[in-house]
């Protein structure tokens, strides 16, 4: 195997049972759970084939962003109330209500771009360089049960237990999961 190169073993599966035997015999193996994962075109439940540990963070950053759209739209209002003072009875006053409204769409704005870049990495649409693993056999109801390998024996255990737990088609490429 060349440096530098990810492989994945890549086994379709006709159901979620012999999906799910063919990831516990890889349990078996001493493969970290973080290198296996499933690709469907139906949602499957965490933990009926594999578990995925990895911490959601998308509503803490869209939090975060929604703070810095308010901060940043109630610095506007005031730059703006500073700038342009409203003259009233001799006074400059800053008008409340106004502030409120372009502090709420400040904070929209950014958390609405905040989901959108985030969806868009944790996805995986915003790798461009790197080849993701995928089969169009899934659009048709397979379920794919992928594994990150790094060694050549590692790779012809995961290709023997995958085959012996009912895979249709496997077969190893290059890339990421």
């Amino acid at each position: 195997m060349k440096q530098g190169t990810s492989r994945v073993v890549i086994g379709l599966f006709d159901g979620v049972e012999k999906a799910a035997n063919a990831a516990r015999t890889l349990s078996a193996l001493s493969l970290p759970e973080s290198r296996v994962t499933t690709i469907s075109s139906v949602a499957l439940p965490d933990g009926a084939v594999v578990r995925d540990r990895r911490p959601i963070r998308f509503p803490r950053i869209v939090a975060a962003f929604w703070v810095v759209g308010a901060v940043a739209g109630l610095g506007l209002t005031a730059v703006t109330y500073y700038r342009y003072p409203m003259i009233t009875a001799g006074k400059p006053i800053f008008t409340v209500p106004p502030a409120i409204i372009v502090t709420y769409e400040g904070a929209m704005l950014a958390a609405i771009l905040a989901t959108l870049v985030s969806a868009f990495l944790s996805i995986g649409l915003a790798r461009f360089r790197t080849k993701r693993v995928f089969d169009p056999a899934i659009h048709e109801g397979k379920i794919a049960l992928c594994a990150g390998v790094e060694t050549e024996e590692e790779e012809r255990s995961v290709l023997r237990a995958m085959r012996e737990g009912g895979g249709t088609d496997v077969r190893t490429e290059e890339g990421e999961l």
